[in-house]
């Protein structure tokens, strides 16, 4: 059984030359092909100062882990979002997502923003756990945000969760 201790790995910022393998880690690890990225759009997200995406890599240059954010310059409050946030199924529950969680949290404070939003699928029990673990309130009910996982036309709720960032929070 692996172990967060047992598992190699290295936290890397990404770059195009990232691109195909972020675009296979995300069909492996996504369950809705509404939640898949484009190339082009992950290059795009990977050029642009506003957007910080962060890879975890095995020994072996595998991605295990990946989470973006970017910094919305909206008014009144600029704010930064978790735009996306997988881990492989055989790495979960090991706090790889909680390790990439804070360094995204200190790419939003070093840009001088401190609240932070994240939507999940009300269905997404372990990723709701973890961002409750990290300090993140429900902000609100996102009703029919997403598309079903099954081939129903159905929507699913969504949860939309705040966090006010601190500098002892990004410690």
């Amino acid at each position: 059984m692996k172990n967060r201790k047992t598992i190699k790995h290295k936290l890397v910022e990404a770059c195009v030359f990232d691109l195909d393998d972020i675009f296979i880690f995300e069909k492996q690890v996504l369950n809705d092909s509404s939640e898949y990225t484009s190339k082009k759009n992950l290059n795009r997200i990977i050029k642009s100062p506003k957007t910080q995406i962060l890879l975890v890599k095995d020994s072996k240059g595998r991605i295990c882990a990946y989470g973006i954010a970017t910094l919305r310059y909206y008014k009144p409050i600029p704010s930064g979002h978790i735009y996306k946030i997988a881990v492989l199924p055989e790495y979960r529950r090991l706090g790889l997502g909680s390790e990439l969680m804070k360094e995204l949290e200190i790419f939003i404070y070093k840009n001088k923003i401190f609240k932070v939003f994240a939507e999940v699928r009300e269905s997404n029990e372990a990723s709701l756990g973890m961002f409750q673990k990290l300090g993140y309130k429900r902000a609100k009910n996102l009703y029919g945000h997403y598309s079903c996982l099954d081939d129903s036309y159905e929507l699913e709720n969504g949860i939309k969760l705040c966090k006010v960032i601190t500098k002892t929070a990004i410690k």
